[in-house]
C-alpha cells in the first residue's frame, strides 16, 4: 500500500515538472496548396451470387459475401481547366443502380444540388453531377461529373 503513494506521488512530481506539449504548435494548412484535384472516376455496382462464402461477424449475423464490381470503361477523361470529369460506361449498364468512387488527394467530397452521395448505390440515371472538393489550405472546386456511354 505504501508503495502505491510513493508511485503516485512521483507520477504527480513528474508531471508537474515537466509538463507536456507546451507551446502548441499549429499546423500550416496553406503549405499544402491546392488538391482539391479528382485524378479518376469508377462507377460500379455490387454483385452477390446464390452460392457464395458466408462471413460471420461477431453479433452472430451471417450475411452473403458481396464485392465491388466496376462497370465504367478504363480511366475517366480529367480536365483539369474546367474541373470536368467524363466517365464511360456500357450501354447494358443500368445507372438507376450504381455508385460512384472519387480518387482525389481532397479532404472532403461534397455533392452538390442533390446529387447521389459517393460510394452509395443511388439513381445516376439523369449523367451529370456537381461535386465540391476541398482542399486541406481551404481551396475549393465544383468538379462536374458526366457518365456517357
Amino acid at each position: 500500500m505504501k508503495n502505491i503513494f510513493i508511485n503516485i506521488f512521483i507520477v504527480v512530481l513528474l508531471g508537474s515538472l515537466f509538463p507536456s506539449c507546451e507551446p502548441r504548435i499549429e499546423m500550416d494548412l496553406e503549405q499544402w496548396g491546392d488538391h482539391a484535384l479528382i485524378d479518376n472516376v469508377q462507377i460500379f455496382n455490387i454483385q452477390t451470387q446464390d452460392q457464395q462464402l458466408q462471413e460471420y461477424y461477431t453479433s452472430g449475423v451471417v450475411t452473403p459475401a458481396s464485392r465491388r464490381i466496376y462497370v465504367s470503361v478504363g480511366n475517366a477523361t480529367i480536365d483539369l481547366v474546367n474541373y470536368t470529369a467524363t466517365v464511360k460506361v456500357p450501354l447494358t449498364v443500368d445507372l438507376t443502380k450504381v455508385g460512384i468512387e472519387f480518387f482525389h488527394k481532397a479532404v472532403k467530397v461534397e455533392p452538390v444540388n442533390n446529387a447521389p452521395i459517393a460510394g452509395i448505390l443511388n439513381d445516376f440515371s439523369a449523367k451529370q453531377f456537381v461535386y465540391k472538393l476541398v482542399s486541406a489550405d481551404g481551396t475549393t472546386h465544383d468538379w462536374t461529373i458526366k457518365i456517357t456511354n
